[in-house]
């Protein structure tokens, strides 16, 4: 009959401060207080074949054992420990750490763990004894001395890594960290989604959205041009210019009618005339085309320039551009830039009297930032507010701001 304390260890390189457990024995629990270990490496059983399993173990009076496990099952990666009645005379927070020694010299060391030892009520009156214990003496075939600055320094490690255990932020220290946070993340939230300076109504959108954009215009425009079933091509022109007028054409019809071998009738002449006189009234319609100098206007409309990057900024996945659109400044691209210093500038007059403080969206996480633009063009990033603040790779410069 046992009173067995199941601990599972997985080998890896990842940081541990340890870990309080709350196996409890009794200092009567004689030949019965076992701790049974399962070993996993990467999620599967960790095979203890040619290993040499060892425990070492540091009592609160000074106490200090150092004893091998007994393998029960080598594949699957098992090994115990059964306390001696010696072990169970120091009540207390037990101190505990496994060691796997390899045939080929290798070693592991897992994370440690704590267990107690509670006094009987008939062991009130023991009075603890510090006492020091090896299972097996083969390190003595190398020298007593060595032993002992081995068992000093395992009992320094041990103090100082429990010393990282109790410093180990408690589960409601956590939980209140954590509620904070969260209040703080809402409050932002909400405030900013109450901001009506910064945020345009549902009926503003809906207006802008009914607006032409210039790229919309553009489209229309360079469509129209290349109808050809509105318009003639160059070399039509050419052609049209170059065949008979329609006063010349009359000249020759009546002539024509003089000649009694060929004739028309007086409906043919109507439909020629008709569609002489549509030709011209599509021809100079200026309702429906545009001149030259129209269409170099429209395609000009609005051109981007290259934002000035300055301090260490550069280009992300777009370049960083400007343009003027009426009473409009906009801005475009992808910037990689440091937080809090002028990153870019743009000309004094595309930028808004007094300045301005636009949200702008972050890449890599979720997230905003603050794009300021002073009157002076100087472009800054500031307040920074992401999911992830390590995570961010850029900003995206996707705004307008009225001049």
């Amino acid at each position: 009959m046992y009173k067995d304390a199941n601990v599972r260890y997985d080998i890896n390189s990842r940081r541990s401060d340890g870990r309080a457990t709350n196996i409890q024995f009794m200092t009567q629990d004689t030949g019965s207080a076992k701790l049974s270990f399962s070993f996993t490496k990467d999620g599967v059983p960790l095979p203890l074949s040619a290993v040499d399993a060892k425990i070492v173990l540091l009592y609160p009076d000074g106490s200090f054992y150092k004893k091998s496990l007994i393998i029960i099952d080598k594949v699957n990666g098992k090994a115990e420990c059964i306390l001696s009645d010696e072990e169970l005379k120091h009540p207390g927070i037990v101190k505990a750490e496994l060691k796997l020694y390899y045939a080929n010299g290798q070693a592991l060391a897992t994370s440690f763990f704590t267990f107690t030892i509670s006094k009987t009520l008939e062991d009130q009156n023991i009075v603890p004894v510090a006492e020091y214990y090896i299972d097996d003496f083969e390190t003595l075939r190398d020298g007593v001395n060595q032993t002992v600055a081995e068992i000093s320094q395992t009992i320094e490690e041990l103090r100082e890594k429990f010393a990282d255990l109790e410093a180990i932020e408690t589960k409601e220290g956590a939980q209140k960290k954590a509620d904070a946070a969260e209040k703080s993340a809402k409050d932002y939230t909400d405030e900013h989604a109450n901001d009506q300076i910064k945020h345009i109504t549902a009926k503003e959108r809906e207006t802008w959205n009914a607006k032409e954009t210039p790229s919309g215009v553009l489209e229309k425009v360079n469509a129209h041009a290349a109808d050809l079933d509105l318009h003639l091509e160059a070399g039509e022109r050419d052609n049209w210019n170059a065949k008979e007028t329609p006063e010349g054409a009359q000249r020759k019809v009546d002539a024509h009618e003089n000649k009694t071998e060929i004739h028309v009738t007086s409906e043919e002449k109507s439909s020629w005339n008709d569609v002489v006189s549509q030709f011209r009234a599509h021809n100079y319609n200026q309702e429906r085309h545009i001149s030259s100098a129209e269409r170099a206007k429209w395609n000009g409309a609005v051109t981007y320039t290259n934002i000035t990057l300055k301090n260490g900024a550069t280009a992300g996945t777009r370049m960083p551009i400007y343009a003027r659109w009426g009473p409009l400044t906009l801005l475009r691209g992808h910037v990689v830039a440091p937080v809090g210093v002028v990153f870019g500038t743009i000309p004094t007059t595309y930028a808004p009297v007094g300045g301005a403080v636009i949200n702008i969206a972050v890449s890599g996480t979720s997230g905003y930032a603050k794009l300021i633009i002073y009157e002076n063009g100087d472009l800054k990033i500031s307040d920074v507010t992401a999911i992830d603040p390590n995570a961010v790779t850029g900003y995206w410069l996707d705004a307008s701001v009225s001049v």
